[in-house]
């Protein structure tokens, strides 16, 4: 094993080998053995339980199955992904998933941003000027200001009278005019 890196990163050494060696092993944790009187001795630390363990030829301890509270199994630490190589397929669709995430979210951010019309901001002013001249909304003035202010050279006469009376004659001599044609 290199030095550079650590024993966890690393994959097992002779892995198929241990395979066939330790394959029909396996540990679940639902039992233990443990010798007769050493878990007493265990728990309370002392010595006298222990010696009950011994068998009667003097050497082998007594093992006795007991059963443990189920234990959770530890993971196996696995060997590290191997990294795929992206294929040029790969980074193609990458790019259009990229480039289609940005599309969208420039659409979303353009829809919900104010749109900024100076024409409208412009007539909707002339519109609440020609009401504070005295045209009340719906009046024949009103809808002749609605209809002229929509054409830029009529704003910019509309924007040169100076008086609130002139302004208000003009719409209607404009609207004439314009309807005679």
């Amino acid at each position: 094993m290199s030095g550079c890196t650590t024993f966890r990163d690393n994959p097992l050494e002779h892995e198929d080998q241990q395979r066939i060696m330790f394959d029909a092993i396996s540990v679940t944790n639902e039992t233990s053995y443990i010798p007769v009187g050493a878990s007493d001795a265990v728990q309370t630390g002392e010595s006298e339980g222990a010696a009950d363990a011994i068998s009667e030829d003097g050497g082998t301890p007594k093992v006795t199955l007991t059963s443990d509270k189920r234990v959770q199994k530890r993971p196996a630490p696995t060997s590290p992904p191997k990294k795929k190589k992206k294929t040029f397929r790969d980074q193609c669709m990458k790019r259009l998933v990229d480039a289609y995430e940005k599309k969208a979210q420039s659409s979303k951010q353009s829809a919900t941003s104010h749109v900024i019309d100076h024409v409208r901001d412009e007539v909707t002013k002339m519109i609440d000027q020609v009401i504070g001249d005295g045209a009340e909304e719906g009046s024949d003035e009103h809808y002749y200001a609605t209809q002229l202010l929509m054409k830029k050279e009529y704003r910019d006469m509309f924007s040169t009278l100076k008086t609130p009376s002139g302004r208000l004659g003009w719409l209607r001599r404009a609207w004439e005019d314009k309807n005679k044609n």
